[in-house]
């Protein structure tokens, strides 16, 4: 019995024994399992802890590297049609990204092109582009309107950039060249030239004029200039001629020019005031009229209208000249004639006389010599000459001219010396008049002798002034004689 319950308690013991035996080792096996499950989350922590540092230390590196333009801000001068390259060289170039934008119009950001610079300048896009591998900025065939100021910016957290400025070079080109009126214009209006012209830089202007078939350059006392026009007021017909505008900038040159004509009322011009003739004498009176258009041309008589078909004087008229033929049948038929041109603008003229008297022409003065030419169908009588001197002399001198043979039919030529006539040295002033069977003429407008007189020879005693013996000299020749009868005997 006591066998029995002892082998039951060792049975139990054995049990207890086993089964605590288990649940240590499981315990022991379940206490591994945590510990590296905890070590493995350890580790897993520290790679992701690490791997968040590696990337923090990766964007500081981004941060710290600042991309810089090496390229300086410059002037580019290019001329029309040409390429241009604008340069913007960026170090680092690897990873950064470069807008080109011209007056707060962008252009390109990197290398795609910018949707305003597509509208703004949609005629330009096919011109501009990024040059191959650079961040540089092409344009090609240059247009004027391409001028302006154009900027690369690199796009980062502290932007840097530059400036470059794009001047297009282009020949003067002159577009119009205008005169007020078409440059036919009054006496007395105002002349406004204006020359507009393009080109890049701006063109300069200089201003000329055709004088007496030499180009001559305007300054500011023939015209007054503001900026593109030239401007003379009150012009006058002398003001005629062709102007030209010249242009320059450096690039090139240009020219072009305008006939300018003032119109006014008819200028008469006549070659003699005065006309001697005689009855029965034909004479011609001259008449001729400045004016650039055609002028309307009338002859009168002492006042009264000269008519075409009048049968006592002839009228013959060739564009701008006209002459009557005038043939005196009595006294009454001579008298002041008088030549008168008309066009738009108004009327002139200019009379001459027809006369019996002498006429007297070209009076020159050279030292004490005077000559003059005398016009007279009449045989000349008298030729008068009058001077007075200039040093306070009030009294005139009349002298008579002797009357020379004539050379011309109707045409006396007298040169005469007064040199015999003035005493004095001095300045004298001289006129003349001359009469004919018929009258006397008008004096002579005045002229100014200016004489020099010689002074006269100085004649010195001498003992040979005369081969006859005088009377001092009888004793000299008295005892000459005795001394030779003495010596001879």
């Amino acid at each position: 019995m006591e066998l029995k319950r002892l082998s039951i308690c060792l049975a139990l013991f054995v049990l207890a024994y086993i089964s605590h035996c288990s649940e240590a080792r499981h315990s022991l096996v379940r206490r591994e399992t945590n510990d590296a499950n905890y070590d493995d989350l350890q580790n897993d922590e520290g790679a992701d802890d690490e791997a968040q540092n590696d990337g923090e230390g990766n964007d500081e590196e981004e941060v710290a590297v600042v991309a810089k333009i090496v390229t300086q801000s410059a002037l580019y001068n290019v001329t029309i049609g040409r390429t241009v390259r604008l340069e913007c060289k960026v170090s680092p170039a690897n990873g950064v990204v470069v807008q080109w934008t011209r007056n707060n119009t962008n252009y390109f950001i990197g290398t795609q092109k910018s949707y305003e610079q597509d509208l703004s300048s949609y005629s330009a896009g096919d011109r501009f582009s990024i040059a191959a591998n650079s961040t540089d900025l092409l344009i090609r065939d240059v247009r004027p309107s391409d001028s302006g100021l154009y900027t690369c910016e690199v796009l980062q957290v502290d932007p840097v950039k530059i400036q470059h400025n794009l001047a297009i070079l282009e020949s003067p080109r002159i577009v119009k060249f205008t005169a007020t009126d078409n440059g036919q214009l009054l006496e007395g209006s105002d002349l406004l030239l204006t020359c507009d012209v393009t080109g890049s830089p701006p063109p300069k202007i200089v201003w000329s004029r055709d004088e007496d078939n030499v180009n001559k350059r305007l300054q500011e006392d023939d015209a007054t200039f503001v900026g593109n026009t030239l401007s003379i007021r009150n012009v006058k017909r002398s003001h005629s001629g062709r102007y030209y505008c010249y242009v320059f900038n450096g690039v090139g040159t240009n020219q072009a020019e305008v006939n300018v004509v003032v119109r006014g009322r008819p200028r008469v011009h006549i070659s003699r005031t005065v006309v001697n003739s005689a009855i029965g004498v034909e004479a011609i009176l001259e008449c001729a009229v400045h004016d650039d258009a055609a002028s309307h041309i009338r002859w009168y008589k002492d006042g009264h209208r000269i008519e075409d078909s009048s049968r006592a004087y002839s009228v013959s008229t060739d564009g701008q000249r006209s002459n009557l033929s005038v043939i005196p049948r009595q006294d009454d038929d001579f008298g002041t004639f008088t030549c008168e041109a008309e066009n738009d603008q108004g009327s002139h003229n200019r009379s001459i006389d027809l006369v019996q008297s002498p006429v007297l022409e070209d009076l020159q003065v050279d030292g004490p010599k005077i000559s003059l030419t005398i016009h007279s169908h009449q045989p000349v009588e008298v030729i008068e000459l009058q001077l007075k001197g200039l040093d306070g002399d009030t009294e005139w001198k009349t002298l008579n001219v002797p009357v020379p043979q004539s050379s011309n039919p109707h045409e006396y030529q007298v040169d005469y010396s007064l040199e015999n006539d003035l005493t004095d040295g001095g300045k004298y002033e001289v006129t003349v008049k001359v009469k004919n069977d018929k009258s006397w003429s008008a004096h002579t407008n005045p002229a100014i002798v200016d004489f020099e007189s010689r002074p006269q020879p100085i004649q010195h005693a001498s003992v040979y002034r005369s081969s006859a013996p005088s009377a001092n000299s009888t004793p000299f020749f008295l005892v000459t004689a005795l001394m030779y009868l003495l010596v001879r005997m």
